[in-house]
């Protein structure tokens, strides 16, 4: 939308209009709009006119706009600072070491570094292609901060699912009483429902219809957003062991395998079969031009974005106010719901289960998928952790051996007496974290009160002498784990006995 000279106004995913005026960056330090009365522009009308045309012509959503608009205000008033021409090389070299030097003291994360500097390459060359140039010998970093998602304790997940179950229900309840309340109104549908005993006036209630639907249909199994949100309402129909399923199938570029297969059962009793039809039914009537299950058509887009999904949460958190079991604000994220299901999968049949129902790599889930709430993490991994590493190709903590990736899919056992193989092996890679440091402890606290082979006094002072490598705060957690849930459980019951048999 279009407003004043220079000023552009874009709708928000979330229904919000949002001001950008481009007459700011002709301005020392870009400063807010009601101050330009009183200041005298540094940089020429020209200069505006070129940014403001570059992102008229600039595909994506409102929301990529918004974000590389405030990335483009950020580098000027930078080059400002600096008494440094924005559209020259030198510029962009000062300003991706200085936002380097912010990574390095750990002020923004490594993934902040990489979409800056990745955003503000994409507005200079849509400025002019020539500049691309200037980012050819700029500083590449490879993620190092990943984060491990938290998933939700038992208590936790129910209340979020109770509640996100009658959201979507009597929204759609509420949508077959008046469709004509939803259809073509976008943000503007409004429904009452009653949660919690209280009764909440839901805007936007098209939208919070789909958002609600989608966190279901993930909790139910297990697609990441990026493939989930691609569902389309037209599906085929396979029969696995007798029964009828809609099998969605996706491709997802960055993993593993090419392809995401998920069922969904065609029996009605089934709650993803009714989320499913439910979603179905009221896309085909409010977005008939277009095929998504998710659909929730808007100047940007045919269908739910990740940007609707994170202004539904706000609107959640506000409304419904939940708390999760430390006092913090409770809320649904797909990456967490994934979590329960990595972890309930593992549990029942192993890691490399588990990976491939999430469509990713072991490493990926060990190291992306691997806690649940911080007052149940430990006692779920100490419950799991057995079947885990007994389902995984090779220990952390053994010598890594190149093999083919036919035996790596294939091999699903680890003996654990090769564990005590890479105790005394100088190519052993220890990995400092609490959870390696607790299974040397406990080998150390069993083998204190074993008299099994002539073996064990050797493989205990190994094992102390690879436990003193950790660093001090990591030994104090692995102790801590120790005293709370007792030995790792490669080291419960008769494994001990089973392995320094076979030593």
């Amino acid at each position: 939308m279009r407003g004043e000279s220079g000023v552009r106004i874009w709708e928000m995913p979330g229904g919000k209009l949002k001001t950008h005026d481009f007459n700011r960056l002709r301005y020392a330090l870009v400063p807010d709009s009601d101050e330009l009365k009183k200041l005298t522009p540094i940089r020429s009308h020209d200069f505006m006119r070129d940014c403001l045309d570059a992102f008229d012509h600039m595909l994506g959503s409102t929301a990529s706009w918004s974000s590389k608009f405030k990335q483009l205000t950020s580098y000027v008033r930078f080059c400002d600072k600096i008494a440094q021409n924005p559209f020259e090389a030198i510029s962009v070299s000062a300003y991706v070491e200085h936002l380097f030097d912010k990574q390095l003291q750990g002020d923004i994360r490594d993934s902040v570094y990489g979409k800056t500097v990745s955003e503000l390459k994409a507005t200079l060359e849509a400025i002019n292609s020539n500049y691309a140039e200037y980012f050819d010998f700029v500083r590449r970093l490879r993620r190092s901060q990943t984060t491990s998602h938290e998933g939700y304790s038992q208590r936790e997940l129910e209340l979020l699912v109770v509640t996100l179950y009658d959201l979507f229900s009597q929204l759609f309840t509420a949508y077959k009483a008046d469709p004509t309340g939803f259809i073509g109104t976008k943000w503007q549908s409004v429904a009452t429902v009653h949660i919690h005993e209280k009764q909440h006036r839901v805007t936007g209630a098209l939208s919070r219809f789909v958002a609600a639907g989608a966190y279901l249909m993930s909790f139910f199994t297990g697609l990441n957003s990026s493939v989930l949100l691609k569902m389309t309402r037209e599906l085929e129909t396979t029969v696995i062991d007798g029964k009828r399923y809609l099998k969605y199938t996706q491709v997802k570029p960055r993993a593993r395998y090419a392809h995401v297969s998920t069922p969904i059962p065609e029996e009605s009793g089934s709650y993803l079969s009714q989320i499913f039809r439910c979603l179905a039914e009221v896309a085909h009537q409010t977005a008939p031009q277009n095929r998504w299950l998710f659909a929730f058509p808007t100047q940007q887009a045919e269908r739910l974005q990740s940007a609707h999904l994170s202004n539904f949460n706000k609107w959640f958190k506000k409304s419904f106010a939940l708390k999760a079991d430390d006092g913090s604000e409770l809320f649904p994220l797909i990456s967490n719901f994934r979590v329960n299901v990595s972890l309930e999968e593992a549990r029942k049949n192993g890691a490399h289960s588990s990976a491939r129902m999430l469509d990713n790599q072991v490493t990926q889930v060990t190291n992306n998928y691997s806690r649940t709430s911080a007052f149940e993490s430990e006692s779920r991994m100490a419950s799991s952790l057995e079947h885990i590493y007994q389902s995984v190709t090779q220990p952390i903590e053994s010598k890594a051996e190149p093999q083919p990736e036919t035996v790596s899919e294939t091999k699903h056992s680890l003996q654990l007496e090769s564990i005590f193989k890479c105790f005394s092996c100088e190519h052993q890679a220890l990995i400092d974290e609490p959870y390696s440091a607790w299974l040397y402890l406990s080998l150390i606290q069993q083998l204190e009160c074993q008299t099994l082979t002539s073996k064990l006094p050797l493989i205990s002072e190994m094992a102390e002498r690879n436990f003193e490598c950790f660093s001090q705060s990591v030994r104090n957690e692995a102790h801590a784990l120790f005293e709370k849930l007792g030995p790792h459980p490669l080291w419960q019951g008769s494994s001990l006995e089973q392995v320094a048999g076979q030593c």
